[in-house]
């Protein structure tokens, strides 16, 4: 049931070019998979790049398992308890898919429904992630390696700085 609600909303999902453009990037919201072993803070670092503050960068971390998930980072996860077979989503989901990003990283890589789910649902202007997932999530596609982050992050750097007015 949730792949069909997910492939009902990435259906309706305006892309990049028929939205209303922005000037300045103001906020960036990140999906990371928790298997990767990434540091959230490299999107922190990410921003300064950017000229935004650590404020305006939103990552929400998920985790396979809610065995896994640390304690301290409750506010900023979730597993795929938090949604039900019918697409409905508890309070930090909510909170993270209905706040108004300019960009969403969709750091993982694989087509896991939980991820690809909520990046559907998420309101964002622009959608970036990688070619391993499934390419109707994604308004701009990186083709690297997963692991090849710092890459990743100078290639989304540059595009941002193309399609947005950047404070840095």
């Amino acid at each position: 049931m949730l792949h069909r609600i997910y492939k009902n909303n990435v259906s309706k999902a305006p892309k990049f070019e028929n939205r209303k453009k922005t000037a300045d990037l103001k906020t960036i919201s990140v999906l990371l998979d928790h298997r990767l072993g990434v540091d959230k803070e490299i999107f922190k670092k990410m921003g300064k790049v950017l000229g935004l503050p650590k404020k305006n960068i939103r990552v929400l971390t998920y985790y396979p398992s809610e065995k896994n998930i640390d304690k301290t980072d409750l506010n900023s996860s979730y597993s795929k308890k938090d949604i039900s077979n019918w697409g409905m989503v508890n309070g930090v989901l909510n909170d993270f898919c209905s706040y108004k990003s300019d960009v969403l990283i969709n750091f993982y890589n694989s087509n896991d429904i939980h991820l690809k789910y909520i990046s559907s649902k998420t309101n964002r202007k622009l959608s970036i992630g990688f070619e391993s997932v499934d390419h109707a999530i994604n308004d701009l596609i990186i083709d690297v390696k997963v692991e090849d982050t710092d890459v990743f992050l100078n290639e989304c750097i540059k595009y941002l700085k193309i399609f947005f007015i950047c404070h840095k």
